[in-house]
């Protein structure tokens, strides 16, 4: 039974083709972006091109931030997350995140989630936060589905984890980006 919340942000765990693949974006993103981004946040893009933090609620994503590379002051850092309001030597930084609509993610839950709820739609629980000694998420999603509209991600199924089963105290479900949102946000 799942029952400790131990998110982990929304993490890409298959693809049709076998092999989830990252992109990556030079000036990914902003020098002095205020908020951390921590492997499996989830991502959108800013008006200018960046890639940002997905808010909580029904919102655009178009996958998930996978860690960059920067050269500050002249040193060159390798990170597995964006620390917030860091700042970069012009025309150094490459961010790795996904973008493929056709992957699925995994993600727990803040609470119980029923098998009803399976097909229906689900949001962000909280903001990106996670840990600077890892690197990864801690992000979950919000046990209230939003029924077939207004949310981020799709419920497609359960993790398949021994441990785990639909009504689990934290359930871990397999979810989808709902719909391909590549827009601008």
């Amino acid at each position: 039974m799942s029952s400790t919340a131990t998110p982990f942000g929304v993490r890409p765990v298959s693809h049709p083709s076998g092999t989830v693949r990252l992109d990556q974006l030079a000036g990914g993103v902003a020098s002095a972006y205020g908020t951390a981004l921590y492997t499996n946040t989830p991502i959108k893009r800013h008006t200018d091109g960046t890639l940002i933090a997905v808010g909580t609620g029904a919102d655009v994503t178009i996958g998930v931030f996978a860690g960059c590379e920067f050269t500050a002051s002249s040193k060159r850092f390798v990170l597995p997350y964006w620390p917030a309001a860091q700042t970069y030597d012009a025309g150094t930084m490459i961010a790795y995140y996904t973008s493929d609509v056709n992957i699925t993610y995994e993600a727990q839950a803040d609470g119980a989630v029923a098998l009803t709820a399976n097909g229906e739609s689900i949001n962000l629980a909280n903001t990106s936060q996670g840990s600077v000694y890892t690197g990864q998420s801690t992000q979950a999603l919000t046990a209230t589905t939003t029924g077939a509209t207004a949310g981020t991600y799709q419920i497609i199924g359960l993790a398949p984890y021994d441990d785990n089963a639909w009504g689990d105290t934290y359930t871990i479900l397999r979810v989808k980006i709902s719909s391909y949102q590549g827009v601008v946000a």
